[in-house]
C-alpha cells in the first residue's frame, strides 16, 4: 500500500473510532459496534490501495481516477455518518462556535453582542447565519435518535461495502474489466440516492449542512 494512502486510512480510522471508551454510554459503544463490520471491509480496499490506487495501476482505467475518488469518498461519507449518528443518540455537544456564541447571549443582548462582532470585522450575512445556528444548537443539543434505527441504516449499508470490497477484488485480479467503469458509477449513484433516502442518513446530512465554517482569526472575533 502507497505510505500517503496508509496515512489517510490510519488517520480516518483514528478520528472515527479512537475515542476513548468511557467517553460513551452503552447504547453508543454498542451503536459504534456495529460499524466496525463496514470499516473492516473499506480496510480490505484501503489494503489494495483503494479504488482510486487500483485505478492508478490498471492503464485502462487511468482517465477514470474522477469515478475512483468519488466512490471512495462516497464510502467514507456512509462512515462518517454512521459515525456521527451513534455518537449523538442522545443530543448534538456544542461545537467551538455555538459555546462562543452562547456564551456571550448569557452575558449580553444579542443587539449588543452583534454590534460587538461588527466591530471586530464580522459581516452581518455571517451573523445571522451565525444566530441561525446557535438556535439551531441549542435546539438540538439534547434530541434523541433511536438506536434500533442506526442499526437498521447501518444493516442497510452493508451491501454496498460489499460491492466496494467486490469492485477492488475484480480489478485486482483483472476480472470483468469491461464493467468495472459503469458499476463504479452505478455503486456511486445507489450511495448518493442511499443517504438521500435514507431517514436516518439524511438526517445527518442535514444537521451537519446546519454547521457553518468559521474562520476563528482572532483580530476579527473568536473564543
Amino acid at each position: 500500500m502507497k505510505p500517503v494512502f496508509f496515512a489517510l486510512i490510519v488517520l480516518f480510522n483514528l478520528i472515527i473510532f479512537a475515542q476513548p471508551g468511557w467517553a460513551y454510554d452503552k447504547e453508543t459503544i454498542a451503536c459504534l459496534e456495529q460499524i466496525k463490520p463496514l470499516l473492516k471491509k473499506k480496510d480490505q480496499v484501503a489494503e489494495l490501495d483503494g479504488i482510486w490506487g487500483l485505478f492508478q495501476k490498471t492503464p485502462e482505467f487511468r482517465d477514470n481516477s474522477t469515478q475512483s475518488i468519488n466512490l471512495d469518498r462516497s464510502i467514507n461519507t456512509i462512515l462518517f455518518h454512521l459515525d456521527y449518528l451513534c455518537t449523538t443518540l442522545h443530543g448534538i455537544p456544542f461545537n467551538e462556535l455555538a459555546n462562543y456564541v452562547s456564551k456571550n447571549l448569557a452575558e449580553k443582548d444579542e443587539a449588543q453582542f452583534r454590534k460587538e462582532l461588527l466591530v471586530l470585522g464580522r459581516g452581518k450575512e455571517e451573523l445571522d447565519i451565525w444566530f441561525k445556528f446557535i438556535t439551531f444548537a441549542i435546539a438540538n443539543e439534547h434530541r434523541v435518535l433511536l438506536p434500533q434505527n442506526i442499526s437498521r441504516t447501518i444493516k442497510l449499508s452493508t451491501p454496498y461495502f460489499e460491492k466496494y470490497l467486490e469492485l477492488a477484488e475484480y480489478i485486482e485480479r483483472k476480472e470483468g474489466l469491461n464493467i468495472i467503469i459503469e458499476q463504479t458509477e452505478n455503486l456511486i449513484d445507489q450511495i448518493d440516492l442511499f443517504l438521500n433516502s435514507d431517514p436516518s442518513l439524511s438526517q445527518s446530512v442535514f444537521e451537519n449542512s446546519q454547521v457553518p465554517y468559521v474562520d476563528w482569526d482572532e483580530n476579527h472575533g473568536g473564543s
